[in-house]
């Protein structure tokens, strides 16, 4: 993930709105005095991205604003996205999703205004489900994110404290090596299928030996039958024939 820009209202310690240009940034160092909004940064960030920063709810924001907002946009595997979350005083929150239709031409001029269309909502019906998009895009959740990117205030030791099977996890979230087991998973599902296929084709196979080895059978008996048929046949003439005699005999006296 690479930030391009960020927009904080009202949030924690930003009272006004302030917008942080990342662009043509490769190294950038953030100073300042004790409560200057350093650290309010990165909450916006996490913020925007999950839903999480070091305050709640409405502690959020601040005291001299009737809401608080943030807007973050950010590269993310050749793709341009924008996360925009707000949250009135005593008021439901709001989250918005988007992702830019022509990445290239933004990133060669991020400060042009975009027509309208081109950003392309990926807003579900609700926060939590817009938030669960956003983990499933970003493949991370902050516990993850904040491991990856930064150490948080206070809690350098996060990542090393962790039980080693959480460490694992984050690792294999950072590493992407989570895809592999969607991949396990979908193999496993895929070979259930192919089983009770192959069961079922060998049930079918089955009957149609049985029926094969039931038509041996049955020709041989129909070859029987036919025999029978025929001697009776010839019986029956010859029967005919003795009868046509009497007859004859009959009409003769």
């Amino acid at each position: 993930m690479i930030p391009i820009h960020l927009r904080i209202s009202g949030f924690l310690s930003y009272r006004d709105p302030v917008d942080l240009d990342f662009t043509g940034l490769d190294l950038a160092c953030i100073s300042g005095s004790n409560g200057a909004g350093k650290s309010t940064i990165l909450d916006a960030i996490t913020w925007a991205l999950f839903g999480i920063a070091r305050k709640r709810d409405d502690s959020l924001i601040n005291s001299a604003c009737s809401s608080a907002e943030v807007v973050f946009t950010f590269t993310y595997e050749d793709n341009v996205y924008r996360i925009q979350r707000a949250r009135p005083r005593e008021k439901t929150g709001l989250l918005d999703f988007f992702v830019h239709s022509d990445p290239q031409a933004f990133l060669q001029n991020p400060q042009a205004i975009s027509p309208n269309g081109v950003w392309r909502s990926l807003t579900e019906h609700s926060i939590r489900e817009t938030e669960q998009t956003i983990k499933n895009t970003l493949r991370m959740d902050f516990e993850t994110f904040t491991n990856a990117s930064f150490f948080l205030q206070g809690k350098a030791d996060q990542f090393a404290i962790q039980a080693p099977g959480d460490r694992k996890r984050i690792l294999g979230s950072i590493l992407g090596l989570d895809i592999w087991e969607t991949y396990r998973l979908d193999a496993v599902e895929r070979r259930k299928a192919l089983e009770v296929e192959c069961t079922t084709l060998d049930g079918r196979l089955h009957e149609i030996i049985t029926e094969l080895a039931e038509g041996d059978a049955r020709r041989v008996l129909l070859g029987e039958l036919e025999t029978r048929l025929n001697q009776q046949s010839q019986a029956r003439r010859v029967q005919e024939e003795s009868l046509e005699s009497l007859r004859r005999l009959k009409q003769a006296l």
